[in-house]
Order: structure tokens, then sequence, then C-alpha cells
């Protein structure tokens, strides 16, 4: 596991884990470390097939579950986040499923979801309440026993600006 630092501006640091090759799977107990951030970056590509296999039978209290393995992420939304959007896109051999559940219902424990999402339908930051949660990246509940794929995770915003003068002439 790399670590990788991107400097926004002197008042802005991001540290963000980059996943590059299969070192060690992102599970439950070792999930990603992702903060969305302005203009895309960090972007996670990575797969599924190497993730979290044991998912306690389902997502949304039993409203999905989850044939594959999931790859996990961990993102802590803040009151002043700049993005609107986190977008999802999949590759081959499965169709891509994404669902955001609360640090504090568990990660593989079939707790509430907060959203859902998929590779057509990004999750919004509107509908995620400020805290610390998973986002789990899986097959869709309909695919076949053991589907799993390429993913690729990007948020968008923007760089948050301070106004330093103003006048009217």
């Amino acid at each position: 596991m790399k670590t990788r630092s991107f400097g926004l501006s002197a008042s802005v640091f991001l540290a963000v884990s980059a996943f590059t090759g299969f070192a060690q799977a992102q599970t439950c107990a070792s999930p990603l470390i992702f903060q969305p951030s302005p203009a895309g970056t960090p972007t996670v590509t990575d797969t599924t097939c190497n993730g979290e296999t044991d998912m306690g039978g389902g997502f949304c209290q039993s409203a999905f579950n989850a044939p594959g393995p999931g790859f996990i992420l961990q993102s802590t939304f803040a009151p002043n986040r700049t993005f609107s959007t986190i977008a999802f896109s999949g590759g081959s051999g499965y169709d891509l499923a994404a669902y955001v559940v609360a640090q504090a219902n568990g990660c593989n424990t079939n707790g509430a979801c907060q959203t859902t999402g998929d590779a057509t339908t990004p999750l919004q930051s509107g509908d995620i309440p400020d805290g610390t949660y998973y986002i789990i990246v899986t097959a869709a509940d309909f695919d076949a026993a053991g589907a799993c794929g390429p993913f690729i995770v990007v948020s968008n915003g923007s760089v948050p600006v301070t106004m330093q003068s103003f006048s009217v002439e």
C-alpha cells in the first residue's frame, strides 16, 4: 500500500491511501481510507475480486445481497465538504453496486444503508449526513455467485475560495 499526498493550497492538505497492485485486500477489518475531495481527486481504481467475502448475508437490512466480494472504503463526511457526488464506473464481469453504511452500524452486519448507488447513479453528498461511513463496492444482487470486476470511484467538486477583497464601482 502506498500513501499519496495532494497539496491543494497552503491551508488544505489531503492524505490519501492509494491502492496499487494487490498486496492487501480492502476488507471490513482493513478498509481503504477515501476522502472525497474537489476536482475529482482522489480517484480509486481497483477490483472487487480481492475484497471482503463475509458480508453478513446482505446489505441495507436484507434489501440487497452481495453475490461477490466487496471492496471496502471508509470515508468521513464533514460539514465543510466541497463535493456533490461520488461516481462509480465498473468493468466487465459484473454489475457494480455501492452501499453506504454508517461505521457505527458495522461493515458486514447487514445494517441500515444511508444510501445506495451504481454505475449509472452516483452517490449524492446531500443524502449522507456528517459522519464516518463505509462505502462498499460490490456486484449487484442480481449478478451470479462470485461476480466481481474492476471499478473506478471519483468525486466531483471545487476547491473552496476565500474572498480577499470586494469593491463596487
